[in-house]
Formats: C-alpha cells, sequence, structure tokens
C-alpha cells in the first residue's frame, strides 16, 4: 500500500466512523479506492451470528491457517461461555468436544476451558468487543487500515499542543484537531510577605493553614467574596521545638503537626478539640491520616495517625493510642500515603521505599545519592519529587509505582542553587515550581524541558523564599517571601545606650577616683545586657501569646 492510498483510506474510514456516509460514498467512487473488501460486512455479520461455518469459508480467502484458527476460537469461546451461563453445561460439553477442540491446539488451554465449568464468575465480552478483536488480528492480511490508527494521529496531535500550550491543564471536550488550540490560562502567582514556616491547603481549598513560630493560623475560604478571611483562627499547637511538617486530613476536618520536640498534635478543626500524640525518642519527621482498615474493630478516630521520627521508627496510632510500630531505615524524612490505591511512599535521606498501606510489605525501593532533603507526590500518586542537595542541587521525578527515575529537573544558572522550597501541582500535576537561594522562581513543565520555561523574581531583599505552595482547585500558586527581621531597639535599651554615651563623653569628671569610671562602665554594660535579655524573653513570650500578628 503506497503513502496516497494509505491515505485516503485513513479519511474514508475516518468519514465513515462520523457517519459522513454520502461523502465516503463519494469520496470511494473519485479515488477507485476500496476501504475495505466486499465481504468484510459478511464476515461482521457471520461473527454477530456465531456462523461458523460462514466465517471458515470468508475466512479462508484471506488469512493463513493459524491467524484464522486463532479468530474462529475467539468465537467459540464466547460461546462456550454463554451457555455456561444459561446453565446449559450438555450442549457446552459438545461444543468444546466437538468444535473448541479442533481449533485449539494447545493442550493446557483446552484444560482451563474444561475447568470453566466450575468457574462462577466468567466474562461475555460484548459483539463490538469480539469483532474489533478478531479484526485486530487480521486487518493487515484483510487490507484493513489499523483500527486504532486514527486515534493514534489524534493523540500525536493533542500531545502536540500540549507541549505548544505553556501551561497547559487539559483538552476541552470539543478540541478541534484542526485548530491551533488556544487555551493556555495564565498561572497567577500570589505573592505574600509573612515570615511563616508552612503553607498548607486543604483538598478541596476550604482552609489554608500557615505555620508561623509554634502556632497554626488557620483561613476558611468565603465563598461569597471569593477569598479567604482576612482574620484566621488562632491554633496553639503546645509544641516546644519547631514544627516540622503539617498536613490536613482527606476529609478536611482534621489538621495536624510533628515537631522537633518529639511529639505530634492533632486538632478537629470542627469541634475545637486537640490530642497530642507522644512516645518517639527522636525528632518527628511527619505524620499522615490514613482512614482505618474496616477489618479491624472499631476505634476511636476513622483515622489512624501514622508518625515518622529521624531515628526510622514508624508508629500507628489511633488518637493518642499507640497501635503498633516498624522500625524502617535510619534519617526517614517524609511520609506520603494514598487511601485509594493502598500505598505508603517514604524518602529517607539516601532511599526511597514503596509500601503497601496495611500490611505494610516492601512494593519496591530505590538508592539515591545521600543527600534527599525533601520529596512530594502529585494528587493521583503517580509521581514522587525528591529535592538532592549533592554537588548541584537538583530535583529528581520518580514514577510509583515503579520509582523508576523519570527525569532530573536543573535550575539555569549555578550561581543561584535551588532550595528545599518547592511544590508538584496545579489542576493536572504538570508544574512544578522551586526556590533558589537568591529569592527566584522557577517553573518547569513536566512533559516539556528539565530547564525552567519561566523565572520570576520575588524577594525584594534577595532572601530565600519561605514557602511555596500550588492551590488544589484554582490556578494559583502562593509563594512567601520572609519580612524584614531587624527589630528597632527598645525605649529602654535606648534609654541604657543614651546615658551611657552620656557618661563617656563627660568621663573626665569621674576622674578623682581611683577606677570609678571603670565601675560605671562595668555596671552599665550588666545592666544593658539584662535589659537585652529581658527585651528577647518579653518578645519571645508575646510572639507566643499573640503569635506575632506584626510579622504575620
Amino acid at each position: 500500500m503506497n503513502i496516497k492510498e494509505e491515505k485516503i483510506k485513513l479519511i474514508l474510514q475516518f468519514l465513515r466512523q462520523i457517519k459522513y456516509d454520502q461523502t465516503f460514498q463519494k469520496l470511494q467512487e473519485q479515488s477507485q479506492i476500496q476501504l475495505d473488501p466486499q465481504n468484510l460486512e459478511l464476515i461482521t455479520q457471520s461473527i454477530r451470528n456465531q456462523d461458523i461455518i460462514q466465517l471458515e469459508q470468508l475466512l479462508n480467502q484471506y488469512l493463513d491457517e493459524e491467524t484464522k484458527q486463532k479468530c474462529i476460537l475467539k468465537v467459540l469461546e464466547q460461546k462456550y461461555i454463554k451457555l455456561l451461563k444459561l446453565h446449559n453445561i450438555q450442549e457446552a460439553i459438545q461444543l468444546l468436544r466437538n468444535q473448541i477442540t479442533i481449533y485449539c491446539s494447545d493442550e493446557e488451554l483446552k484444560h482451563q476451558y474444561a475447568s470453566m465449568i466450575y468457574l462462577p464468575e466468567l466474562k461475555v465480552k460484548q459483539e463490538q468487543e469480539l469483532i474489533d478483536e478478531i479484526i485486530s488480528l487480521c486487518y493487515k492480511q484483510i487490507g484493513l487500515i489499523e483500527p486504532n490508527r486514527l486515534v493514534t494521529l489524534i493523540q500525536q496531535q493533542q500531545a502536540n499542543q500540549v507541549l505548544d500550550c505553556q501551561f497547559h491543564v487539559k483538552l476541552e471536550q470539543n478540541y478541534n484537531v484542526f485548530k491551533q488550540h488556544t487555551c493556555n490560562p495564565q498561572l497567577n502567582i500570589i505573592k505574600q510577605k509573612k515570615n511563616i514556616l508552612f503553607c498548607l491547603f486543604s483538598i478541596n481549598g476550604q482552609y489554608k493553614a500557615l505555620v508561623h513560630g509554634l502556632q497554626i493560623y488557620l483561613y476558611q475560604y468565603d465563598n461569597t467574596k471569593n477569598e479567604y478571611q482576612q482574620t484566621p483562627r488562632k491554633i496553639s499547637t503546645g509544641h516546644t521545638s519547631a514544627i516540622t511538617s503539617i498536613i490536613f486530613s482527606p476529609c478536611s476536618k482534621y489538621i495536624g503537626t510533628s515537631s522537633q520536640d518529639f511529639t505530634a498534635f492533632v486538632y478537629n478543626i470542627q469541634t475545637e478539640k486537640k490530642y497530642r500524640i507522644e512516645g518517639h525518642n527522636a525528632v518527628v519527621q511527619c505524620l499522615n491520616f490514613v482512614l482505618c482498615d474496616q477489618s479491624k474493630k472499631k476505634q476511636k478516630n476513622e483515622y489512624d495517625i501514622y508518625t515518622i521520627s529521624i531515628d526510622g521508627w514508624l508508629y500507628e496510632w489511633n488518637e493518642n493510642e499507640r497501635k503498633g510500630g516498624l522500625k524502617i531505615e535510619e534519617k526517614l524524612l517524609k511520609l506520603h500515603s494514598h487511601q485509594q490505591k493502598e500505598l505508603m511512599l517514604l524518602t529517607s535521606q539516601n532511599k526511597i521505599s514503596l509500601y503497601q498501606l496495611y500490611t505494610k510489605q516492601q512494593i519496591s525501593q530505590t538508592s539515591t545519592s545521600n543527600n534527599n532533603q525533601n520529596s512530594v507526590v502529585d494528587k493521583n500518586f503517580n509521581f514522587a519529587l525528591v529535592f538532592i542537595s549533592d554537588t548541584i542541587s537538583q530535583l529528581y521525578l520518580y514514577a510509583i509505582p515503579e520509582l523508576q527515575l523519570i527525569k532530573v529537573f536543573q535550575t539555569t544558572s549555578s550561581l543561584n542553587p535551588l532550595t528545599s522550597q518547592y511544590d508538584l501541582g496545579w489542576l493536572n500535576c504538570n508544574l512544578i515550581a522551586a526556590g533558589t537561594n537568591k529569592g527566584d522562581l522557577l517553573i518547569w513543565h513536566i512533559q516539556k524541558s528539565s530547564r525552567p520555561i519561566e523565572s520570576y523574581q520575588i524577594s525584594d531583599n534577595a532572601n530565600e523564599l519561605s514557602c511555596i505552595k500550588f492551590h488544589p482547585t484554582k490556578n494559583q500558586l502562593w509563594v512567601y517571601s520572609p519580612k524584614d527581621s531587624r527589630k528597632q531597639p527598645s525605649q529602654q535599651q535606648q534609654t541604657t545606650e543614651d546615658l551611657r554615651a552620656q557618661l563617656l563623653q563627660s568621663r573626665h569628671q569621674y576622674q578623682r577616683q581611683s577606677g570609678g569610671m571603670q565601675q560605671i562602665l562595668t555596671l552599665l554594660q550588666i545592666i544593658a545586657r539584662q535589659d537585652q535579655n529581658n527585651s528577647i524573653r518579653q518578645s519571645m513570650q508575646q510572639e507566643e501569646k499573640e503569635s506575632s500578628d506584626e510579622d504575620m
């Protein structure tokens, strides 16, 4: 078949599929190229009627013996299953003995057919599905265009359109292959200047949580104003050391944190009930909400809490009651889980491991360098993006569940290395956003290149970005840069310093008494240090009490 004939047949197939019958007939007559052989309709009809004699006569004209037997066996197999489902056992056995054994040369397959009599569940294929399977076995010998060829071409065209669109989300349902794709919605970057450690959104986008110091600021979305409320709910975690992670439950009812003080904290957003999880002997790096195993007895809470610590322990809790523990490996960093797929991904300093969620049996594992710093997964749990700070800081994209390395994303300049602040997301998880040590924001597209497609200067003072987070339901990227942390001296400190300066200027008045000036200066230094320490303590107490609203 030459290229011209193949193209015309492809167009003819397209016209017939979308029911342009008159155009199809006219083009077929003018081109004098027949899409199908004359007997194709008869072949299709004999498959529908399960007329084996007529089917064999037709296939003898086109197919070799082996392909013909495979096609007929598929029809007989479906007829055999239908008889078994109708409980016509005697007729099914006769079909097996008299016909199926003739066209089936595989002895093991014959035994499988015989054992079907005792199987309770047997699948009957629809007529069109069976016809498509048989045609796909013999389309070349009959002289047909490959059944999925047109679909493949359209998919390739769609893929090209995706690559042309900078921040592509998805193709519309009424996608026109003849028109240039123009969806191209811009990514809305929302810049915030606040001194926060973490920013997190609930899965439905109803809540936004910010972590500052040891407190959580919880913002609820106002549907009437289409924005988050200005006044947040302040939640005191009670942690005594820095918070290491924060997470919402899948139902957006709970929020939890882990901390360097060896504990975790869980808060019920609706009832405002909270409890603390204690029992680790090292820094708790991460926690996760997992629906309770339905096979087990009723628990206090619908969720189990999984926590990991830096010393390699994974603990399972229901509320603050520990149910079990498992030593995984040293220097665990991150824990991710997916409820529907029943998968759990663990990142350590030099490994990435995938486990079954409830049985905790290892599925796959891959070794990396010794410098894993952080990891995120996409919402469908298809990809894991790991930040590795080696000679050059890079982002490594792995496929789940094989944990196969797909691509490495790099910055455009070695002078501005990446930081561990990054995220994988947007509506279809095509985009990666990461910050540099100079306050730049870089954007990559997973399907396009290992180099950034966009770069933005976010921080005015070239400070590292404190947090980067994609919104789960909107085309928004929230980027936080720290405020200037320099504090003005307190009034008491300033007064002490002024007094010290005045005494130094008039020191000649104190020369009469030996050592008098030195004693006064020493005393003033002690007072100044005490004032400074008092000021720091008061500032920390005020920050804990008011959560540093000024910084937020």
